[in-house]
């Protein structure tokens, strides 16, 4: 009898058979984890993760899918946890390895990722239950006949002999690998129980690790089956040699600097450059703003990632706005094609959308097709990767195991984060443990650039620097050498609307070259509206798609260039690493870090002896920042500064000043930092259910040799969101966002994986972000239709058909004449 894994949707094709499944997974996953150090391990879950398929049940189930495939329910017969159990029975001898890589294969289906060990409830165990631990509840009551399941995989996949010398070699791997993490952590300079924290930080992250290796390893499989072909994993040392080359070459093609701004900037590339032969480790690069950090951070990772044979280079930056200009700079320095992107993916966001399982089980034509797109989305599987730091931290702790799917991908990478004082507070613990993790045991290098470095170090269980972590020598000279403007504080009282204009209206006549960046999308719209009339007026939120936004500012660009006269009304989505200069610069009142960011678009280039940045603080009426606490708090510590600087404000730009706002603005929020949550009637921590501690500690020693790892990643799927209300991409009709949407809107029945993946591709730079929870609102007013890819409409591509609600100007509108009521809706 032949046992079937998948059956093939083309009746002219053969069926996968399970042994083969099983194989191929088996190699993918020891190929994602060389250099892990759990090669053995990731391969032997990878082994079993589908054994539970050799049941009669199972194959019972699938030959009736396969003859009707309507007759059958998705979910009916569980095929993941036999896998887990034979793990626990053969790891008897060490419960924790048994507990550790079980808990991997049998939730590599489950859309929250491993199950929680211990329910997080903040009470005394008085006594222990398999109920009290989803983990071990799906373990022991999930009924196997594991007897008849061995026999057909010893018979089949591999004999018990060479089952029983696997599990050995991988027993030698975890005791080696557990004492690797062991002997690192007492080498930390902290007591004992916080480096007893730490190991159970690290095997968090490592469960993490090994659980994205199955799902891409058992996902890239099942795409190579359904193409009829093996996906591409190609040697990448040799792109980034050549990659490197290139950019030497373009570099010196330019010729010698002739500016003082320019020889600066070749200096710090240098430096840059030259620092890569450190090797792996986590640094800092506080290249002043205007200072060539885009390209002079490209050449130390080119470099790296050469040096230490990388496998990806990965950016990772605030803001969507950024990421089509880093691509844009990558490919015509590296590809010399500005429309080449077969190595450098642009990651905005996730396209589909699956809603809400309704109680009825998907039957397994309806579940085909769900699999079929969730393959078509990206892996992150390309050599030069650029995305946000929300999608960052969504492949560590989201939901989704399209999220999960990446995780590994970013070890034995050079990790190039671009303005890191943007991260979020709740999260900074969270990010400080996963940095750590990848610098320690991913074999990763971390490269954390801004003009204002976060006092990331001094949190508690901060980030571990190496020795000397700074790549500019003499920073404090160096920034005094890039200083381009001067402040001049006009926030002491609260502005109208009116008087914000009026103000700008003089800047714009006197400078004809303005920019004025705003808190909240509502304050940048109604200023714009007061200005539109200007000539060369613009306006730049988040509302427009990266496409239009590109478009809009090689527009503004251009007119700058020109010297033609030209203000800009925008959100702080412009001051993050955008290489734009203007003459003259209003800035809303906001923390030290969004004001070093706005000065840095002031006379980037030098072209006046000094530009002038105006500090304003808008009315609450204008700009509410009531639910926008960390700005809100921001710009309270700043106001407290620049109080203590009195007329000097330009010293806001110090870095000894910026230190002082970080360490001010941290301690504010350090209840905060550890991202606190609500769990019914209970607060909860997600950076505690890293390790579970917590819980643990609750448990008497008796009760505790039940179970041995406490760690709740399904929880913390449950809660974690970069930034609050969770959102969907949506696509616009803007220019060939609006030919995609009729592709998709189309006959998708004809369209192959491949052609949907290059399709989702295709869509990101259409896309713009709409909180998930008035998704409803905008579908309700006709304003977005969601677009259903399958036969169950379950899955979705939202989309904005009617080309009325895209405004040329302002992007998204909730009405073709009303522009000013959509901010609730996009971020």
């Amino acid at each position: 009898m032949e046992y079937i894994a998948h059956t093939a949707t083309d009746p002219a094709k053969k069926d996968q058979l399970l042994k083969d499944h099983l194989h191929q997974s088996q190699m993918l996953a020891k190929r994602f984890a060389t250099g892990t150090g759990l090669e053995t391990t990731a391969g032997l879950i990878a082994l079993l993760h589908d054994v539970g398929k050799y049941s009669n049940e199972f194959q019972d189930y699938i030959h009736k899918a396969k003859q009707d495939p309507k007759s059958v329910k998705r979910g009916s017969v569980d095929h993941a946890t036999a896998g887990g159990q034979i793990l626990m029975e053969v790891f008897k001898d060490y419960p924790n390895f048994g507990q550790f890589i079980s808990n991997v294969l049998i939730s590599h289906h489950n859309t929250l990722g491993v199950k929680d060990y211990l329910l997080p409830n903040n009470y005394k165990y008085s006594q222990f239950s398999v109920r009290c631990s989803p983990f071990l509840l799906r373990i022991k009551e999930t009924k196997n006949d594991l007897k008849l399941i061995k026999e057909r995989f010893y018979n089949e996949v591999m004999d018990e002999t060479s089952f029983q010398r696997l599990i050995a070699k991988a027993t030698v791997e975890l005791r080696q690998y557990f004492g690797k993490v062991l002997g690192i952590v007492k080498k930390l300079n902290v007591d004992i129980p916080k480096r007893y924290e730490e190991y159970r930080r690290i095997i968090f992250f490592t469960q993490k690790t090994l659980s994205s290796i199955l799902i891409d390893a058992d996902r890239t499989n099942t795409m190579e089956f359904e193409e009829g072909k093996p996906a591409l994993l190609e040697e990448r040392s040799q792109l980034f040699v050549d990659y490197r080359t290139k950019l030497l070459a373009r570099l010196r093609a330019f010729g010698e600097p002739t500016t003082k701004l320019n020889k600066l900037r070749n200096q710090l590339s240098d430096q840059c450059d030259a620092f890569a032969e450190r090797g792996d480790g986590i640094y800092t690069l506080s290249s002043p703003t205007g200072a060539g950090k885009t390209i002079a951070s490209l050449r130390y990772a080119l470099h790296e990632a050469v040096k230490t044979n990388k496998r990806h280079i990965i950016y990772i930056i605030p803001y969507t706005s950024i990421i089509e200009q880093n691509s844009q700079v990558f490919r015509e320095l590296l590809n010399g094609n500005l429309d080449d992107d077969t190595s450098i993916l642009e990651f905005h966001s996730n396209v589909t959308d699956r809603v809400k399982a309704s109680n009825e089980e998907k039957n397994e034509k309806e579940a085909k097709e769900l699999d079929h797109l969730d393959l078509a989305e990206s892996s992150w599987d390309s050599p030069i990767i650029i995305t946000t730091m929300v999608q960052f931290q969504n492949a560590i702790f989201a939901k989704g195991t399209r999220n999960a799917r990446r995780f590994h991908n970013l070890l034995n990478s050079v990790l190039v984060f671009d303005e890191i004082q943007n991260i979020p507070p709740k999260t900074i613990k969270m990010f400080n443990a996963v940095i750590n993790y990848l610098a320690t045991f991913g074999n990763s290098d971390i490269l954390l650039c801004t003009a204002t470095q976060p006092s990331l170090e001094g949190v508690t269980d901060g980030i571990r620097f190496s020795k000397n972590p700074e790549i500019i020598s003499n920073l404090a000279e160096t920034s005094k050498q890039f200083r381009r403007v001067k402040i001049v504080n006009k926030s002491e009282k609260p502005a109208s609307c009116a008087e914000l204009v009026e103000l700008l209206q003089r800047v714009y006549t006197k400078t004809s070259s303005v920019l004025a960046i705003f808190n909240t999308k509502k304050a940048a719209r109604k200023v714009y509206e007061g200005l539109q009339s200007l000539p060369g007026a613009y306006h730049l939120s988040t509302s427009m798609c990266a496409a239009h936004r590109k478009k809009t500012l090689a527009e503004i660009k251009q007119r700058l260039k020109e010297g033609q006269p030209t203000i800009c009304i925008s959100t702080q989505l412009i001051e993050a690493g955008v290489d734009i200069s203007f003459k003259a610069v209003v800035r809303s009142l906001a923390g030290v870090d969004s004001i070093f960011q706005a000065a840095g678009r002031c006379n980037r280039n030098g072209e006046l002896p000094i530009g002038k940045v105006y500090l304003v603080q808008p009315e609450p009426e204008i700009e509410n920042l009531k639910n926008l606490d960390e700005i809100a708090i921001a710009r309270n510590v700043t106001k407290d500064i620049l109080d203590e600087l009195g007329q000097d404000a330009t010293e806001l730009l110090n870095p000894t000043w910026v230190k002082h706002y970080f360490d001010e603005y941290y301690r504010e929020r350090i209840p905060y930092l550890d991202y606190p949550c609500d769990e019914g009637l209970q607060r909860l921590k997600l950076y505690e259910l890293l390790t579970g501690k917590k819980v643990l500690d609750t448990l008497t020693p008796n009760l505790r040799k039940s179970i041995i790892w406490a760690s709740d990643a399904e929880t913390i799927a449950r809660h974690f969101e970069v930034i609050e209300g969770d959102t969907i991409g949506v696509m616009v009709p803007y220019q060939d966002g609006k030919t995609l949407i009729e592709d998709f809107n189309g006959d998708r029945a004809k369209l192959r994986l491949r052609d949907l993946k290059a399709m989702f591709h295709r869509a990101q730079p259409y896309l713009i972000n709409a909180y998930r929870d008035n998704l409803d609102d905008l579908i309700k007013n006709g304003i977005v239709v969601p677009l259903p890819l399958l036969s169950t409409s379950e899955m979705f591509i939202y989309a904005v058909t009617d080309e009325r609600y895209y405004d040329p100007k302002l992007g998204l509108i909730t009405t073709p004449t009303e522009s000013l009521t959509v901010d609730k809706y996009i971020l």
